[in-house]
């Protein structure tokens, strides 16, 4: 369990240091950052539930830092063990056997996050 701490640590890391070199030298950075926000408000489907099939998406395409960022994000959007463990299941009947293999790394980030968050 080590290691994928580690990389969950340097995941984080990475998302916080480079967000500003980015956004300083990217055209389109902060663009797609309001997109992502926008995307992601309450709306008919709550932010939780969209948390989530971002998730399930994430596994499938086999993203790291996208599974590590949308398991915190759902995660504090209010989402359950349970209803984590379901949209791993979507996306292992979506993304079969890697799928499979990248959900151990969405239970490891959802470990990290919940020890990382005091409510």
């Amino acid at each position: 369990m080590k290691f994928d701490e580690d990389k969950i640590i340097q995941s984080t890391i990475n998302r916080k240091q480079l967000k500003i070199r980015f956004s300083k030298n990217s055209n389109v950075y902060d663009s797609f950052t309001e997109l992502e926000k926008k995307a992601f408000e309450e709306g008919n489907i709550s932010k939780k539930h969209k948390e989530l099939m971002a998730l399930s998406i994430s596994i499938v395409i086999k993203c790291e830092p996208c599974i590590e960022w949308h398991v915190q994000q759902a995660y504090l959007a209010g989402a359950s063990d349970e209803e984590i463990f379901e949209t791993i299941d979507v996306a292992i009947e979506m993304g079969g056997g890697p799928a499979a293999a990248y959900s151990r790394f969405a239970l490891n980030a959802l470990d990290f996050h919940k020890k990382q968050t005091k409510y």
